[in-house]
């Protein structure tokens, strides 16, 4: 409930039920206890984000609910570049820039079909988590046939020196939460610094079995076009480096350096680690790239706007990669 609500319901309650002296002594309290609950939201803003909502604005959500649905198999002459968002706001410029964009829905996920700059072009939305990520991917690519994933969206940064709207290109992907730790006996206390990485199975198509894979790395010709519009579009900032992924939203900085001294992690999201895994067991090239929304580490409050970022550059390395294409 919002604070102001909750204060003007309280006090109201107190001056009808009590005395006008004892309703301002409560009310004084109630006031008192808000104020010490702004205070702790100022210490966590990740928890005004978690409850925020990311459906994107009206207009967005009125275009969607325009746009055909369609019902059987995907058909297309060329293998379509499947783009991956969370939300309606990682996801909604994409959509826009799809000619005759077309919906169609599995299992209840939403993938937009249309094409950009004549080539086909698929855009799965895939929610929150690496459980759905996993799923949308299996799906997408069962479905789609796409020729490459690219998995793109905001992250909260694990080191001080990224910004808001800069952009991680994912040259590694680890999943944070895939570790095991020492033993320890009852009473002993938790230690999360006492882990390795365990890392997690997927099919290698090599050795005709699932192997466990403590990382993932991108294509490396997904890899080089990214490389190569960061090179030639110097209004981005750009990096390389690791990026975490796993259901936890961390809050505490400690943790951030710890992930970041262990494992190199320079930022947290949701859903790469497991659509890298996905492909990875289905043998289809992929690139996950993420634009930094909140950076704790140096006081930097999320930003809704930092996916705009994350859109237009990877909607730069779609077109480079199209061009490629074409002349095959």
């Amino acid at each position: 409930m919002n604070k102001n609500l909750f204060e003007g319901v309280f006090t109201l309650k107190f001056k009808k039920f009590l005395s006008c002296a004892l309703a301002a002594t409560f009310f004084s309290l109630s006031f008192s206890f808000s104020s010490v609950s702004a205070a702790n939201e100022v210490k966590t803003p990740s928890d005004e984000v978690i409850f925020s909502n990311f459906e994107g604005d009206e207009n967005f959500k009125k275009f969607m609910d325009s746009l055909p649905q369609k019902s059987g198999d995907y058909k297309s002459s060329q293998r379509p570049i499947m783009i991956e968002g969370a939300m309606n706001i990682e996801i909604d410029n994409f959509v826009k820039s799809l000619e005759k964009p077309v919906i169609y829905k599995f299992l209840n996920y939403v993938y937009f079909a249309g094409t950009y700059k004549n080539y086909p072009v698929i855009v799965a939305r895939t929610e929150q988590g690496v459980g759905n990520a996993a799923v949308v991917t299996a799906v997408g690519i069962q479905k789609f046939n796409p020729i490459a994933v690219i998995n793109q969206g905001t992250a909260g940064a694990h080191i001080p020196s990224l910004h808001i709207g800069d952009i991680v290109i994912g040259e590694k992907i680890i999943n944070a939460a895939a570790y095991k730790t020492e033993y320890a006996p009852a009473g002993a206390g938790i230690n999360l610094t006492s882990q390795e990485m365990r890392g997690t199975f997927a099919y290698n198509d090599k050795e005709k079995t699932f192997t466990i894979n403590q990382e993932y790395l991108p294509d490396k010709n997904l890899l080089r076009i990214a490389e190569n519009v960061a090179d030639t579009n110097k209004k981005y900032t750009v990096v390389k480096g690791t990026i975490s992924s796993s259901d936890t939203w961390l809050s505490g900085i400690d943790h951030m350096k710890f992930l970041h001294e262990k494992y190199g992690s320079v930022c947290e999201e949701m859903e790469e680690a497991a659509a890298a895994q996905m492909c990875k067991s289905s043998n289809v090239p992929f690139i996950g790239i993420r634009a930094i929304s909140n950076n704790i580490t140096n006081g930097e409050q999320h930003s809704p706007a930092s996916s705009l970022s994350s859109q237009s550059f990877v909607l730069l390395v779609v077109g480079k990669y199209i061009d490629e294409l074409s002349k095959k």
